[in-house]
């Protein structure tokens, strides 16, 4: 089947291209979910939060997986049956409110100089060679480091966030459903990471700082506003959210940049377009291309009858892609004016870390581009993308790039 093979993975948009003008509701077998590919058909899903759930949606999947048995897996069940991501309003709104303090637009902004050091810090390592390996020496360690320092969390402990991550994903949806081989060892990563967080929590509720993992532990501290695994699912929710989809941002939109040589050299001569490059990039290579929902009662969605209990998988980066929302939508065109995309999704759950990650991406584009003369890939390295065999979280596992001497 088209979805489960390899080309789906480095290319899942002339399938996505196919299933909307054919199938644009389809059930996937081997996903146990239905596959919504229709830009309309997904915004009026993800808008509606009473008949298609965030809550239920991983803990039904946890369930339903062979073999499963009440109380198995029991710190993963209970770090998805509750937070900000597996919750809706009024529950969503609680937990989302005291989060979005530490995102607004002036607390982002000041974090400007000190992601501008990390990102010239990061590229001065790589100029006397002439060649950067974009993913592992700036596009993963930047955001790590940035929502390390933003939350809290020790900074030198990144690399364990991303391995709790890549654990985790593993049995979770990496490859469209869940894989039972691997949830004893997506069950010990969140107890291992609860581990990890708990006892900074306890620090900040006696010693706090400026910082969110303060926030969220005098909230709980000073009457109960969030419970004990709400506080400790938010925190992981950050940690796991706050880094990779960042990281595939960047990867994901200098991979097309330098693969539109017209488009660089555009950019390249109007540095005003850097923040619409950025955008163009969501749009066209979104890093979160699948969105899980719970169908909570019968409803028909594209001429197609959902049944209560049913999941839907919302393929946002179809919806990018919809020629019904964007003109030309398969063409990447950094100046194109200003297209709604679903890259961070909408309504109550929309991504509430989306300045910050705007911000990154826009300061990694606009120095690259600035200090790093002929920027392009680097002939001697394979040209094809090395793309994480991943359909959820979309990004690549290399972007091997070289440029000329200043």
């Amino acid at each position: 089947m088209l979805l489960s093979s390899p080309e789906f993975l480095a290319d899942p948009y002339s399938v996505f291209r196919q299933l909307r003008a054919e199938a644009p509701v389809l059930w996937v077998e081997r996903w146990n979910c239905w596959l919504i590919t229709r830009a309309a058909d997904i915004e009026s899903t993800i808008r509606d939060t009473r008949r298609f759930s965030s809550a239920s949606r991983v803990t039904s999947v946890i369930e339903s997986t062979p073999g499963y048995e009440p109380g198995q897996w029991a710190a993963l069940h209970e770090n998805f049956a509750v937070g900000m991501a597996q919750t809706d309003p009024p529950d969503h709104t609680r937990v989302r409110s005291l989060v979005s303090a530490a995102f607004t637009p002036r607390r982002v902004d000041d974090l400007r100089l000190r992601i501008q050091f990390l990102v010239d810090d990061m590229i001065n390592a790589h100029i006397a060679n002439r060649r950067i390996e974009l993913v592992n020496d700036l596009a993963y360690p930047l955001p790590a480091i940035v929502i390390a320092e933003m939350a809290g969390f020790p900074v030198d402990d990144r690399d364990r966030f991303r391995e709790w991550t890549a654990r985790i994903n593993s049995f979770f949806f990496k490859g469209g459903s869940v894989d039972s081989r691997s949830g004893d060892d997506a069950n010990n990563a969140i107890i291992e990471a609860q581990a990890w967080i708990h006892p900074l929590l306890e620090e900040r509720k006696n010693f706090p700082c400026d910082d969110l993992l303060t926030a969220l532990a005098q909230a709980d501290f000073q009457g109960g506003r969030l419970t004990a695994a709400e506080l400790l699912s938010t925190a992981i929710t950050l940690f796991l959210g706050g880094h990779e989809t960042t990281t595939g941002l960047i990867s994901l939109g200098m991979s097309a940049l330098v693969r539109h040589p017209e488009q660089l050299a555009l950019v390249r001569q109007r540095p005003e377009l850097v923040a619409s490059a950025v955008e163009e990039m969501l749009r066209y290579d979104a890093p979160f291309q699948m969105n899980l929902r719970y169908v909570t009662e019968d409803v028909e969605v594209g001429g197609v009858l959902l049944r209560a209990g049913d999941l839907i998988r919302q393929a946002l980066g179809s919806a990018n892609r919809d020629p019904e929302r964007i003109c030309a939508p398969d063409d990447f065109r950094i100046n194109r004016p200003a297209a709604r995309h679903m890259s961070f999704g909408l309504g109550p759950h929309f991504c509430v870390g989306a300045p910050l990650a705007r911000l990154q991406a826009y300061i990694v584009v606009e120095t690259l581009l600035r200090r790093l003369p002929n920027l392009r890939l680097d002939p001697q390295a394979d040209p094809a993308p090395l793309v994480r065999p991943d359909i959820t979280n979309r990004g690549l596992l290399a972007l091997h790039l070289a440029f000329d001497a200043g």
